[in-house]
């Protein structure tokens, strides 16, 4: 049993929580009005609903991949072959049924319908990315859109819709910009895999892009996110008439995604300049640091909006 939960757990793949529970506070910091909300139904079952998707994705990612993952990843291969294909395709089902669930119920209670088609349209991406035939991992650009909107700016917005049926302009924008942000330094770990994925006939972003061109495209995402994301919380900053004491708030997000920014335009000039094979251990250099980033920067946005939030 013991062995069971730590194989559950692991293809759940928990070391990203960390950087997911700030795209589930973000947003509602960014919508709520009072801190009442971290005892509302709202709050727990929207976070309930928030990680039972992320986990839907995760579980059907390892089952998909547990033949490549067993050259590369054999842990997650481990666990998926220790459960049981039936038990995988049952977790992932449960948490399907769990997260169409309590939509339901929170769209009954909050006449708001509009969640339950944004959450069926989330498990479709989830399975789509994985599994054949679409498998968006490996359709070039579309794995591209599937990180901005499948893990980030989708989630981000049914957030929103939890407490806000019209979220201003600004939300939108800072939802979308954050996207575009933790995707392009996301595409880094995913040029980490480039040889072997194009050994291996997978056809991710980067692949499709060539590793030059992929890491360009990194970079301007990154700098176009960094921009476009602090120019609307400073718009939200003002439209919601927050102090001059509270606009040092902004500062840590500022700060880590502009760091950021630079880091992978570095790495960018430096994969210009070299041959494949310096290229490909520069990238994997800083691949090692995606988490720190993506962490860093998530934080960071966290706390901008906390000072909107607790003026």
């Amino acid at each position: 049993m013991l062995r069971y939960l730590i194989y559950s757990l692991r293809i759940r793949r928990v070391e990203y929580r960390i950087a997911e529970l700030p795209v589930f506070l973000i947003p509602v910091l960014m919508t709520a009005q009072e801190d009442s909300v971290f005892r509302s139904a709202e709050f727990w079952e929207g976070g309930c609903v928030f990680f039972f998707l992320f986990a839907f994705g995760d579980l059907l990612n390892c089952l998909a991949d547990r033949h490549l993952d067993a050259i590369y990843k054999p842990q997650l291969t481990e666990a998926v072959l220790g459960i049981g294909i039936r038990g995988v395709i049952a977790q992932a089902t449960l948490s399907a049924v769990a997260a169409i669930g309590l939509t339901i119920h929170l769209a009954w209670q909050l006449d708001r319908w509009i969640l339950v088609p944004g959450v069926a349209i989330g498990l479709f991406l989830a399975y789509a990315y994985s599994v054949e035939p679409l498998r968006l991992k490996s359709r070039g650009l579309w794995q591209l859109a599937f990180y901005w909107f499948g893990l980030f700016t989708g989630p981000m917005l049914f957030v929103t819709l939890l407490f806000d049926p019209l979220p201003a302009f600004p939300v939108w924008v800072v939802s979308l910009a954050f996207g575009l942000l933790q995707s392009g330094i996301i595409l880094v770990n995913t040029a980490e895999d480039y040889p072997e994925d194009s050994q291996m006939s997978v056809n991710t972003v980067i692949v499709s892009l060539g590793l030059t061109r992929g890491i360009q495209l990194a970079a301007w995402l990154t700098f176009i996110g960094t921009i476009v994301a602090v120019s609307a919380l400073i718009m939200l900053y003002g439209s919601r008439g927050v102090l001059a004491d509270h606009w040092p708030w902004l500062l840590p997000f500022a700060a880590a995604a502009s760091f950021d920014s630079i880091c992978i335009a570095r790495l960018n000039s430096e994969v210009v300049r070299s041959n494949h094979a310096a290229a490909v251990e520069a990238v994997r250099k800083s691949a090692k640091l995606v988490p720190v980033w993506m962490t860093t920067t998530a934080i960071g946005c966290l706390i901008a909006v906390a000072g909107m939030f607790f003026v």
